[in-house]
């Protein structure tokens, strides 16, 4: 699929208004992401491809576990990253925009390294 960021942007949309109404269907993630429908479809079908969602057969979008668990990965990443940047003084806007951007930016690996040097200091 695309990058880190637009997969976490269809993840969070269908998320997001997954909590909020009992049905999400791709046109919802359109109108919510102000994308096209026809972006959106093909992203869904890549995501549904990869694991990380379903379609149910009334076009329902359902996160997998493997979905739930990326999100909550991201949101490890972005919650570290904006306490970073908190501590370093930026304020709390750019913090959490710049939070973003660098949980879509580092590896894996150099998460861990980094979440264990910074515990350390």
């Amino acid at each position: 699929m695309g990058n880190n960021t637009s997969i976490d942007l269809y993840l969070w949309a269908v998320q997001f208004l997954g909590k909020k109404y009992c049905c999400v269907r791709s046109v919802d993630v359109a109108h919510y992401l102000n994308y096209s429908k026809p972006s959106v479809s093909a992203a869904v079908k890549k995501l549904v491809e990869s694991g990380m969602l379903i379609m149910e057969t009334d076009g329902n979008l359902v996160l997998t576990e493997t979905g739930v668990q990326y999100m909550l990965d991201c949101r490890e990443r972005c919650d570290f990253f904006h306490r970073v940047l908190l501590a370093a003084g930026l304020e709390p806007d750019t913090a959490e925009k710049e939070a973003f951007s660098l949980a879509q930016a580092v590896q894996p690996d150099t998460f861990a390294a980094l979440k264990t040097y910074l515990a350390d200091v």
